[in-house]
């Protein structure tokens, strides 16, 4: 019996001879100049940390330094938006003395508790012990003919709303500087204090 031994043809691949031994034995081992993917991967770990503590740090940083904003200061929480001279029956000059004031902030106030002090050219001429319109009917009140308006109407005197303090007839006049402060009476806190060129 003859053997016929056939030669491999150009380009085929060698087998490997099947392995022998223990399960052990079947481990490959890696040589030293062969890379594995886990040190790219701890580098590409370690540079998107660097960014995000590097994000964080400057986030800090940046709330540290006071914004340089150029908007105007915020206005009072109650402004004067009106001072007339003029009757509201003929129109004509007669020093009415009547301040508009508006709930500009978005407090509602109870107006029982808050009272106004108007100055004249830095000297007090007036003190409105209420801005309740209804109880101020009832209290002496010197200097002050009547509060109208919906900020003096009911209980509270919300955001928006309007009240007219009508003062006596040559309490102000044009060409002053008048300062309206609205005071806590439960603490004597100023809650609001603006001064206008009449």
């Amino acid at each position: 019996m003859e053997w016929n031994i056939r030669a491999r043809p150009q380009g085929a691949a060698r087998r490997a001879p099947p392995p022998s031994g223990s399960p052990k034995a079947r481990i490959r081992r890696t040589a030293a100049d062969e890379n594995a993917l886990s040190s790219t991967h701890g580098v590409l770990l370690m540079v998107a940390v660097t960014i995000i503590l590097a994000a964080l740090v400057l986030l800090m940083v940046l709330a540290m330094i006071p914004s340089w904003s150029w908007t105007e200061p915020p206005q009072s929480p109650i402004i004067v938006t009106g001072i007339a001279h003029t009757s509201e029956d003929t129109g004509k000059l007669t020093y009415a003395s009547r301040v508009t004031l508006k709930n500009n902030g978005s407090t509602a106030y109870e107006n029982d508790c808050l009272k106004a002090v108007f100055y004249k050219n830095g000297q007090i001429v007036c003190i409105v012990q209420t801005l309740n319109g209804n109880l101020l009917i009832s209290s002496h009140h010197y200097g002050v003919r009547f509060l109208e308006g919906e900020g003096c109407r009911t209980r509270y005197w919300n955001p928006g709303e309007e009240m007219i303090a009508d003062l006596s007839d040559g309490t102000l006049y044009p060409g002053i500087e008048v300062t309206v402060e609205i005071v806590d009476k439960r603490d004597e806190k100023a809650v609001s204090k603006q001064t206008v060129k009449v």
